[in-house]
């Protein structure tokens, strides 16, 4: 039965009110809560001072507790009155002109509070003082699904779909009305973008407007979830949240081995692992009984963080650091809690002390991996792993080694200006051989005989063009580096091992790594539902900790991932603060509809599939981008979703589409990190650790199909990402990220316009519609049209393209390149890089 079609209790309008906040010039339903209004007043202006943290608490006040707000103190009045706002020193001391006696005080640089936050205090104060537990920390409870009822300023059904249910309640509660359902190619679009990263291609398009059953929607999503695009898709936010790179990170950042690990996340999206498996994979794999090849490398999730190898470095400081970074991701990616603020001290905002942070570390505490890392290799504990794609990774491993001996002979542009410049050196004195083999033509020489040269510049201790030394000896320490992987027969991942005896977890002073206090065993925050049926109960181990992040109790893992989920389809989640579900997070735009999903979510055996398919046959998904005045004045950013949010596309699902509109995508999944061409940044950057002679990092292109791979597969180099991908705000990974941001600046046009990628996918995008748009310069304009945007252009868009291309063929001699200019401008299309 289709989402569509089933029956849901409803509730009426003034009951369902009280969850939501509101934009309308109503400020309050029945008065203003806790949750809603005043906790984030509290918290962005005084919970710093006035928090849970005694050691930075100011005049011993705490506005965090309600029996510590009222209480009568010896040295001052109570800070809440409840009921008498004007009795309140509170209220007393907000409105105070006294420097000395205001808050927040001056010297906090928080400013003012504003009227309409006084007033929201005010009336909070006189209708009792309540507080409430935090949303976030409370389970979540599926509640009856509110009516719509048709209204005046508001004229649309009452929906049956929960997402539509609550959604359309609280729009007409701001007297808003949806919009539209998008055109069937739009959404069309729409929807493989969001599930495969990739666009339709036409053939797909016109089958769906072909297909006359009136589940068709339901059916196209089923089968795109059946790609294996869709699980690349999913796996792209989660690399984010891992922080998986390629390298090691700090000033070396050289090679590591973990793409396999990768290959394993995509591996977990295809089989449609539930989400708790998923998780408990990731945190413990090891510690489950009689643990496979696969749950164990799942464990590389907590080994992503940076390492170094670095001369003079402190082990013991950097291994603290990586557990550090382990605590952050587990907690940010999976609990939405911001737990390393109680690094150095008891959390300001949330009620997480210093001694469970470090009761959390203890879960991580345990490995026997050492601070120190190894040079271009995996750092123990490590264990041998084929990939579960692309028959176990190894051709692709070949395939780079082949491209690197290639490199030997064919050297980029930016030192075949040296290489001449050392033959013309060396022509005069070199006989024999050598001389020979110089005189040479350079695009006439064999293999061998480039080895001949190599070899003998190697070996001649002349210093007068370094950079000719420095490629050389970077192509061999990497040929070298892959070359252990292809004797092994398999590559390596870095994993977790337990090893209790290795030492005690003590809270460090100040977060230092040498400042040792009271010793502590491993637990989670006392705030939370406590670990249950362990065994060992004293001192609990990352398999208890994963079952308690998975126990359906839980009240943050269903919700974060929930949010996650919505933010992946709309930019942006029902918290925005997707990594932060505390008090200094944003309060949620619908707190009932995060909390129905999530519920909804576990009750579905954590079936990520069921919860992408419970949003996305939603008619708030299916709206229409288009937005009216109407709209732009009463919900400028779009939070209420009364339209389709257009917003630009994540940086990877930018490149992939303009080479899958062009033809040159290479869709084969899985196998180590590829090289597509970009600017030799990474000299600039960092060294190759220790080899001898010391280099350089550089940056080594690919060539053939490999360059055309999808973005996800792009090598990451944590101190130099992918220029192009860097640009349109995809993060370093150097720590776990969870949003990412939305910049607007001329270098993303500029990467556009001329980067050699899009420029050659502009060019082969030309031939498309050369070969295949038919005989006529309309016909042609049309399809390319299509291809691009998968609509057909409108009769001012079909004139704006004959114009141009005329234009083109004054400027270029033949049609192909002008063609090329009509495939670069339509590469360049707003609606290209943003969500349809």
């Amino acid at each position: 039965m289709c989402i569509e079609q089933k029956k849901y209790p409803v509730i009426g309008v003034a009951t369902f009110i009280l969850g939501f906040g509101t934009l309308s010039s109503s400020l309050w339903a029945d008065g203003p809560t806790f949750n809603r209004d005043i906790r984030p007043i509290l918290s962005e202006n005084c919970f710093f001072c006035h928090g849970q943290d005694p050691e930075h608490r100011g005049g011993d006040l705490r506005l965090d507790s309600r029996e510590a707000a009222i209480a009568v103190r010896d040295d001052a009045p109570p800070a809440i009155v409840p009921g008498d706002p004007e009795d309140s020193e509170l209220i007393k001391r907000i409105l105070s002109s006294d420097p000395e006696m205001v808050m927040p005080p001056p010297k906090a640089h928080l400013g003012v509070l504003k009227p309409r936050q006084i007033e929201t205090l005010k009336q909070w104060i006189k209708n009792g003082a309540v507080y409430e537990s935090h949303w976030s920390f409370v389970p979540p409870v599926k509640a009856p699904l509110p009516s719509v009822t048709r209204v005046a300023s508001v004229a649309t059904p009452a929906p049956v779909h929960p997402v539509d249910a609550f959604i359309r309640h609280r729009l007409q509660s701001e007297g808003l009305a949806p919009s539209r359902e998008a055109a069937p190619e739009i959404l069309v679009r729409r929807l493989y973008l969001d599930l495969t990263g990739l666009p339709p291609a036409v053939t797909d398009i016109d089958r769906y407007l072909a297909d006359p059953s009136p589940d068709r929607w339901q059916k196209l999503i089923n089968r795109l979830m059946q790609s294996p695009h869709f699980a690349e898709r999913l796996a792209m936010p989660w690399l984010d949240a891992a922080r998986y790179s390629d390298t090691h990170g700090f000033s070396i950042d050289d090679h590591r081995d973990m793409w396999a690990w990768r290959d394993w996340v995509i591996h977990a999206f295809q089989r449609n692992k539930p989400y708790d498996q998923f998780l408990t994979e990731q945190i413990a794999g090891d510690l489950i009984p009689n643990a496979t090849p696969d749950q164990i490398a799942a464990t590389g999730f907590l080994r992503n963080n940076m390492n170094t190898h670095e001369g003079g470095t402190i082990a013991e400081e950097y291994r603290v650091a990586q557990n550090i970074d382990k605590v952050d991701a587990v907690a940010t990616s999976m609990l939405g809690l911001t737990m390393k603020c109680a690094q150095c001290h008891d959390h300001k905002f949330d009620p997480i002390s210093q001694k469970e942070y470090f009761s959390f570390y203890a879960f991580f505490n345990t490995s026997s991996e050492p601070g120190k890392g190894a040079t271009n290799a995996n750092t123990k504990p490590i264990m041998a792993y084929t990939s579960p794609l692309a028959n176990g990774g190894m051709s692709g491993v070949k395939a780079r080694i082949a491209e690197l001996e290639y490199l030997k002979s064919h050297p980029s542009a930016n030192i075949v200006k040296a290489r001449e410049i050392w033959e013309t050196q060396q022509k005069q004195p070199v006989s024999g051989p050598l001389a020979a083999i110089l005189s040479i033509p350079r695009n006439q020489r064999t293999a061998a005989q480039w080895k001949t040269i190599n070899t003998t510049f190697m070996k001649s201790g002349d210093k007068t063009i370094p950079r000719m030394r420095n490629i050389l000896n970077t192509l061999d320490v990497e040929i070298k580096v892959l070359q252990r992987d292809v004797k092994r027969g398999q590559t390596t991942v870095m994993v977790m091992d337990h090893k209790p005896e290795l030492r005690k977890t003590h809270i460090l002073i100040r977060g230092a790594y040498d400042q040792n206090g009271e010793e502590v065993s491993s637990g989670i925050p006392s705030f939370l539902l406590p670990i249950k049926n362990s065994t060992h109960p004293t001192n609990p181990n990352r398999l208890d900790l994963a079952r308690w992040i998975t126990d359906p109790k839980n009240p943050l893992t269903a919700r974060v991932a929930v949010n996650r989920a919505w933010q992946m389809l709309f930019g942006r989640g029902i918290v925005e603060t997707a990594g932060d579900f505390g008090n200094q997070g944003s309060w949620p735009s619908h707190p009932l509809l995060l909390d129905w999903l999530a519920v909804d979510f576990v009750e579905h055996g954590w079936d990520i599939r069921h919860l992408l398919r419970t949003i996305l046959t939603s008619k708030t998904y299916r709206q229409s981008a288009v937005s009216s005045a109407d709209h732009q004045e009463k919900d400028p950013r779009n939070t209420l979703l009364a339209r389709s949010p257009r917003l630009r596309m994540p940086a990877e699902i930018i490149r992939d589409q303009a080479l899958a509109v062009s033809g040159l995508l290479n869709p084969s999944i899985g196998g180590p990190g590829v090289h597509p061409p970009q600017p030799e940044l990474w000299s600039e950057i960092s060294h190759f650790g220790y080899e001898k002679p010391f280099t350089a990092q550089i940056f080594l292109p690919g060539r053939g199909a490999s360059v055309y791979r999808r973005s996800l597969y792009t090598f990451w180099k944590r101190t130099s990402p992918p220029p192009a991908m860097a640009l349109f705000d995809a993060p370093t990974r150097e720590t776990c990220s969870v949003v990412r941001g939305s910049t607007n600046t001329p270098l993303q046009a500029l990467v556009l316009m001329n980067e050699p990628q899009f420029v050659e996918a502009g060019m082969a995008l030309g031939k498309r519609m050369i070969k295949e748009g038919g005989t006529t310069p309309h016909a042609r304009l049309s399809y390319g049209f299509r291809l691009a945007t998968g609509r057909l252009p409108t009769p001012q868009e079909s004139e704006l393209l004959m114009r141009s291309l005329a234009k083109n063929k004054q400027r270029y001699a033949n049609d192909p390149a002008a063609y090329a200019m009509i495939g670069s401008l339509l590469l360049n299309l707003d609606e290209l890089v943003s969500r349809p």
